[in-house]
Order: structure tokens, then sequence, then C-alpha cells
């Protein structure tokens, strides 16, 4: 009888527990969805997509939400659709009781603007993604241009820091040579600053600076950063004595050396 005593407070507590969680879920379903929330997390400095895209782009996928029991609506269906939007970085849906549908965007960062040898664009973005041009929306990055056959449509699944050469069918590297090229002048404030196109010349690479009219002819990727190193040393030291535009060219091919064409 001791042993009863000792278990029917905790029965009446699990019963009273069940009938209040049951109580809950019930007014759970009865809230519906009254309002769309969207924050673009990093449209301070992108503006490729904004709120009115996002709602668009569900309602053309027949995503009538509003109104929708709140509980009913799939958020892993809504990001993955969301992600789908080649802006859009990562996109995280949220349900709260008062009947709000919150939608967090990130959008993709380009660092490389590509113009191959048909006069396609598209961008690189900062993971390596292919992006195609915005009419809201013009990117003010490196451009590349010049002997670049690959095309939007064959790398547009692609991403350059998870490349492999069988998933593109008679790929070379050199989108991916490109991108790391990129990668480096972009995460790097001096070169960010001085370099303003790559232009591609067979398998090879010549720079453009913004400042002074010689031509940097950087040859191949391999050793990148010791050419950068050679360059930096030429720009720090040799350049404010010289002038920026006596040179021609600056040939960075060969191991150990810099060779200056005058002009």
């Amino acid at each position: 009888m001791s042993k009863l005593k000792d278990i029917f407070p905790w029965f009446t507590l699990a019963i009273y527990l069940v009938v209040i969680l049951s109580f809950i879920a019930a007014k759970r379903n009865e809230i519906t969805c009254n309002e769309i929330k969207v924050s673009i997390t990093d449209n301070s400095s992108n503006f490729f997509i904004e709120e009115e895209d996002v709602i668009s782009l569900l309602s053309d996928k027949g995503e009538q939400l509003i109104s929708k029991p709140i509980e009913s609506i799939n958020v892993n269906k809504l990001e993955e659709l969301l992600s789908l939007h080649p802006s859009v970085k990562k996109a995280n849906v949220y349900r709260n009781l008062n009947g709000i549908l919150e939608i967090q965007i990130s959008q993709r960062t380009p660092m490389l603007r590509v113009i191959n040898n048909s006069n396609e664009s598209y961008y690189l973005d900062e993971d390596g993604a292919v992006m195609p041009l915005s009419n809201k929306y013009a990117a003010h990055v490196l451009v590349a241009s010049g002997n670049i056959r690959e095309k939007y449509a064959t790398w547009s699944k692609v991403k350059l820091k998870e490349y492999a050469p069988e998933i593109v069918e008679n790929s070379n590297p050199l989108l991916l040579d490109l991108f790391t090229l990129a990668d480096y002048i972009y995460h790097d404030k001096f070169w960010n600053a001085q370099i303003e196109q790559i232009y591609v010349v067979g398998n090879e690479f010549e720079l453009i600076p913004r400042v002074g009219t010689q031509i940097i002819r950087f040859g191949g990727i391999a050793e990148y950063n010791e050419k950068f190193k050679k360059l930096k040393a030429l720009y720090e030291q040799g350049m404010p004595q010289t002038g920026w535009n006596k040179y021609k060219t600056i040939n960075l091919k060969y191991k150990n050396q810099v060779i200056c064409t005058k002009r």
C-alpha cells in the first residue's frame, strides 16, 4: 500500500503532463502563418537577392504559406528550395508560436568575374561555386578574360574547392587555376588593391595592375606564392625609385628572377 502511495503522485503528474502537452499541441495546430519575415544577413555588401525575390521564389514553387497551419509548414523543404537560388549560400527557416515564419538568407560572395572566349560572363564565389550574373547588381571584383573556354552550363554544379576531374567531362584545370590565383589576390589586402584583371594567354596568366601601365607576365600557377613575393619586393623597393610607368612588362616566369622590359 505504501508503494502505491509513493507511485500515485508520479502517476498523476504524468497524466497531467500528457493532458497539458496534448492541449498545447492542439493549440499549436490551430495557429496559422500570418506573416513571413525575410532577413538578408549580408545585404550591406551584396544585393543579389531581396525580400520580394524570396517570396516570389517560394510562391512560384507552389508554396502558399499565409493562412497555412504553422506546424504543417515543412521548413526543411523550404530551405532546400531557397538554396537552389544561385545567389543563396545558405537558407534557414524557423516557425514561431506567433504565427510568423522567419527566413534568414546568406548570400554568396563573388570574388572573380569570368568572361570566356564566347563573351559569356559569370562569377566565381569564395567557395569556388559558379554564379550567374544578376540583373539587379554587378559586383566590383577582379576580372578574368582571354583564352577561357569554360562555359557556365558545364561548371554551374561544381564547387572548385571540392573539384575532382571526373565530375566534368573533358575538363582541364584552367578554371581551378584561375580560382586559386583569384583566391590569393582576393584575400591579400595588398594585391586586392593592386590587381584589377587577369588575362589568360594560352595556359599562362598576365596580370593587369590598377597603378602603372605595365603588363605582369605571371606564367603558370606553379610557385605562385614566390612569384607574388618577388613582385611585392619590386613594388615596394624598385617602383618608388624608377616610377610606375618606366617598364612595359614585368616577367615573373623564371625562377629566382624578375625581368623588366623598359618602354
